[in-house]
């Protein structure tokens, strides 16, 4: 297996975006391979709308880590501006964005931009190959998005990597079938077992081409993890999630629909956290996860230890801490 392990998810609520500056710092220099970014749009709490444009700000405050977003709402993005703003982080950071794709599920947001979301997954598709044709440089056409001999430049300093998101199996299909990688958001094992299965039914896992990334929401209950803190606001966060996703299923109907509640849907926040305890509980259970990852060639751990929260000092000895006390242990297993 070969190995990467990066932080997530920076989401900016609660906090000033340039916080993030010196997050993704932290987190290279605490050893990590990759930051992440995720989007949504008008949220009352100030969720980051556009991650390609907060990465743009990290590349040259950073030199070696991956800067990724997971995931760029891609329908409703587009296409030619996608392409040319993916190219604009890739060489800000010289060759270091890896560009991650999904659907997406809040209705308001396919409403606020027009487009209808009965068309998002055929949109989807034309996309990828889109961004493809448009990163050579070449003149290209993509008719189903409405493109037609239209040119991007200046290319990328190298093929970006197209990751894509999703549960269902239309969406496990199409990530296997067409991305360089599959990104699973949230790292419960019943979720990761699933997508394993289905993924391996149209990509061999022995493929080194094709990434498997999981998210993994971590909680540290030891000195420096600012447990309490990252309860907190990860709790706040999902009660936001939960208030929008309300009467449809969330996870490709994985876990409960919070339709009428006014709680989590899960009751504790603890519910949500796929590893928590001491270093070597977290460590356990971090290769608890990468154990059912055994049979992919190429894995991508993206830790979820940033959540909204008012004090950055918390969150930068955090991401200090676990690489000091995380990483070099994970890694040397």
């Amino acid at each position: 297996m070969n190995l990467r392990i990066g932080i997530g998810l920076y989401t900016g609520q609660g906090s000033d975006y340039r916080d993030a500056v010196p997050l993704a710092v932290a987190a290279e220099e605490a050893g990590f391979d990759s930051f992440w970014v995720t989007e949504h749009h008008g949220l009352p709490d100030g969720y980051l709308p556009s991650p390609l444009t907060l990465l743009a700000a990290l590349a040259p405050a950073t030199s070696r880590i991956e800067l990724g977003t997971g995931l760029v709402l891609a329908p409703l993005q587009h296409p030619l501006r996608l392409a040319e703003d993916a190219v604009v982080v890739d060489r800000l950071s010289g060759g270091r964005l890896v560009l991650g794709l999904g659907l997406g599920y809040a209705e308001h947001e396919y409403r606020a931009f027009g487009v209808s979301p009965r068309t998002r997954g055929a949109r989807l598709d034309a996309l990828v190959g889109a961004l493809r044709d448009a990163w050579t440089g070449e003149p290209f056409s993509a008719p189903a998005l409405d493109l037609h001999d239209v040119r991007v430049t200046p290319t990328p300093t190298r093929p970006i990597p197209i990751w894509l998101g999703g549960y269902a199996a239309t969406a496990l299909a199409r990530a296997g079938r067409i991305a360089d990688g599959h990104l699973v958001g949230r790292g419960a094992p019943h979720i990761v077992d699933d997508a394993s299965a289905q993924l391996a039914s149209v990509r061999d896992p022995a493929d080194a081409s094709f990434t498997r990334a999981v998210n993994v929401t971590c909680v540290l209950d030891a000195p420096g993890g600012g447990a309490a803190s990252a309860r907190t606001g990860f709790e706040a966060q999902q009660l936001v999630y939960e208030s929008i996703q309300a009467g449809r299923p969330v996870y490709a109907g994985l876990v409960g629909d919070p339709s009428g509640s006014t709680g989590l849907a899960l009751g504790s926040i603890s519910e949500y956290i796929q590893v928590a305890g001491g270093v070597d509980d977290v460590v356990a259970g971090l290769r608890a996860v990468l154990d059912g990852l055994r049979d992919w060639a190429n894995v991508h751990l993206v830790l979820r230890v940033l959540f909204p929260e008012p004090d950055l000092d918390v969150q930068l000895t955090r991401l200090a801490t676990f690489g000091e006390r995380v990483l070099p242990v994970l890694k040397e297993a």
